[in-house]
């Protein structure tokens, strides 16, 4: 473990803190004789976990999207017909960007 005195902590506070965050833990000593451990912090969350995004589609505009992207990915380049599950007649709104 790591041991530093008050005045050294206090001048080399930056590389205290990097070196409790790779060996784990550092020991700081007064004078008097009470020492202190410095400890990285345990993350609660994953670092993946996002907030919400509100990006206001509809679920028609989700559904267009992918019925595209499958169409796109299934047929050749030259053209291709996008499969629906609704009516040809009810036009899907898109949101102008």
């Amino acid at each position: 473990m790591i041991v530093y005195t008050y005045s050294e902590a206090r001048q080399n506070l930056a590389r205290l803190l990097a070196q409790a965050l790779e060996a784990g833990e550092v020991l700081i000593q007064r004078r008097d004789g009470q020492a202190f451990v410095v400890r990285p912090r345990v993350r609660d969350a994953s670092p993946l976990d996002v907030g919400k995004v509100n990006v206001r589609l509809t679920r028609d505009d989700i559904l267009g999207a992918i019925y595209e992207s499958r169409a796109r990915l299934a047929e050749p380049r030259t053209a291709y017909c996008v499969r629906r599950r609704r009516p040809a007649s009810k036009p899907v709104k898109r949101r102008a960007r």
